[in-house]
């Protein structure tokens, strides 16, 4: 096992790098990573093929380890290459995105707020708050990022961040804290045309010989799915699919005897309602599973929680929205 933290070796390679990097050669890492070949990533980047073959050779000398390697069909990236390759798409993608902010105030923007969320409190919560929001700071520019709460947390922890909109996280730093926002809980929804969508009082074993569009892995109505309906309904089915992408689930619950599992707050989000709603919920019996969900909600640092955040957040509870309650309450 090789130690990392404080480590002498690290600490003089970040000197190296903060000294002798350039973003260009940051750039054409991904450009060869993504090309596989010098000549290629020198035109992709508008390089001539020996100022390219130049910025590796320093980059490598700098670091005295070798990052590329060449096979028989160009070149690929060795273990410290491919370690150095993903750090830099992290750099570059953050930069990108404080580009876009530094954009919008030289156009007039007189703030900015960067914000993640999961796809359930966009649609539940995002969705009709930003509109209220730019009703009274129409000058605010806000970036907001979709992705899972495993990929956004770091990055709110990290100060990449302003705040995160998601489901209570299991653990936190004790410098954050989480404000409830909205209760929700698990539906079972099929199309309108599925032989049960109206029929009261359903009992769970109804659906035994269903067949299900799983939840994506590692979000809060998976862990439902297979902890609470797989027990209950041994011959289940399912699709060689796992998705919370609304356009895939919409095609896929056309299919003859398909239902999924979703958050109620991404389902009554969806406009417009009745009939001509894209997915219909089946009226399963109170009790057939446990479809409690973690309260949907935002995350934030105690210490620097942002005002335009603080206003955000009081056109929510203006607008009649009273906090979820915790957990257990």
């Amino acid at each position: 096992m090789f130690p990392t933290e404080n480590c002498p070796e690290g600490k003089v390679l970040f000197s190296r790098l903060a000294t002798h990097g350039r973003l260009r050669q940051l750039q054409l890492l991904l450009a060869l990573a993504q090309c596989g070949s010098i000549v290629r990533a020198a035109a992709h980047l508008h390089m001539s093929q020996s100022a390219a073959t130049q910025a590796l050779a320093e980059l490598e000398r700098v670091l005295d380890v070798r990052l590329f390697e060449r096979h028989a069909r160009g070149m690929r990236p060795t273990l410290a290459g491919q370690a150095l390759t993903d750090a830099a798409r992290g750099v570059m993608n953050e930069l990108e995105e404080v580009a876009q902010t530094l954009a919008a105030i030289r156009m007039g923007a007189s703030a900015a707020l960067r914000l993640g969320t999961i796809p359930a409190a966009a649609q539940a919560i995002l969705a009709q708050l930003l509109t209220r929001f730019y009703c009274e700071h129409p000058l605010v520019h806000i970036d907001v990022q979709e992705g899972s709460a495993t990929r956004l947390l770091p990055q709110l922890i990290s100060g990449g961040l302003d705040a995160l909109f998601c489901r209570q996280p299991g653990l936190l730093p004790e410098a954050f804290a989480f404000e409830p926002l909205l209760e929700d809980e698990a539906v079972v929804v099929a199309s309108h045309a599925h032989p049960l969508v109206g029929q009261p009082q359903l009992q769970l074993a109804e659906l035994n010989c269903a067949r299900w569009v799983l939840p994506s892995a590692n979000i809060a109505v998976r862990d439902i799915f297979e902890r609470d309906i797989l027990s209950r309904l041994p011959d289940a089915q399912w699709f060689p699919v796992a998705t919370m992408s609304l356009s895939v689930l919409e095609g896929l619950l056309s299919q003859p005897q398909a239902v999924s599992l979703m958050p109620r707050s991404i389902v009554a989000g969806l406009e417009p309602q009745g009939r001509g709603a894209r997915f219909a919920v089946l009226d399963l019996q109170a009790g057939s599973f446990q479809c409690a969900l973690p309260p949907l909600g935002v995350v934030f640092q105690r210490e620097a929680r942002p005002q335009l955040l603080t206003e955000m957040l009081k056109l929510w509870r203006d607008a009649g929205h009273a906090p979820a309650a915790p957990p257990g309450s």
